[in-house]
């Protein structure tokens, strides 16, 4: 039986945090793989705070290109418009069907907002719900429990890395240097861009 890891969400953009996040899952749960599923957009988040998909894809590719055991998938993005986790694990259901287990991978913040995701009951028959918090959260119950991984996370905020990134400081030690490349290389692109079309009007 094949144990693969379903990690999703907006990656606005992939820190150290994830990747610390899905290999302690991949250790403790004994995954075959994890696969990275970036949102094209969140239906609980603001999409006016996100990267552009392709720039958080391709951040996501760069961050785990040397990691063994690690692989991103495109789908949600492909499928554009909002995604929702019970479409994406039925996808992954008929992909690698039934001699596949799949465990979703969500952090407590998540877990909170589950009754308020879309057939929340459907999405606890297609995975095993793999909740990560830190010592004293008690995730919902859902029809059964949740799988619970205690995983003290890094202090790393998406937001307060777009912000550094916006003001041209260092990402070193919160992204990993791949990602850190890719995000001056986008930046240097659009100012370019920016500058050949003001010198065109």
């Amino acid at each position: 039986m094949t144990r693969v890891g379903i990690f999703g969400g907006s990656f606005n953009p992939v820190h150290l945090g994830h990747l610390s996040l899905a290999e302690r899952a991949r250790s403790e749960l004994d995954l075959d793989k994890v696969l990275f599923v970036p949102s094209y957009r969140t239906p609980l988040k603001d999409p006016k705070a996100l990267m552009p998909a392709s720039l958080r894809l391709s951040c996501l590719r760069q961050a785990v290109k040397a990691r063994k055991y690690f692989a991103v998938s495109n789908y949600e993005i492909r499928q554009k418009g909002i995604s929702y986790t019970v479409d994406t694990l039925g996808h992954f259901r008929r992909k690698f069907g039934p001699k596949t287990t799949l465990y979703f991978l969500a952090g407590a913040d998540a877990a909170k907002n589950f009754s308020r995701w879309k057939s929340p009951d459907k999405v606890i028959k297609l995975c095993r719900f793999v909740v990560f918090s830190r010592p004293g959260f008690s995730p919902p119950r859902a029809g059964r429990e949740f799988l619970q991984v205690h995983f003290p996370a890094l202090d790393i905020s998406s937001s307060e890395i777009r912000r550094r990134w916006l003001a041209g400081m260092s990402l070193k030690g919160i992204v990993p240097a791949e990602v850190e490349q890719a995000l001056k290389r986008y930046k240097r692109k659009v100012l370019v861009t920016s500058k050949l079309k003001k010198r065109s009007i």
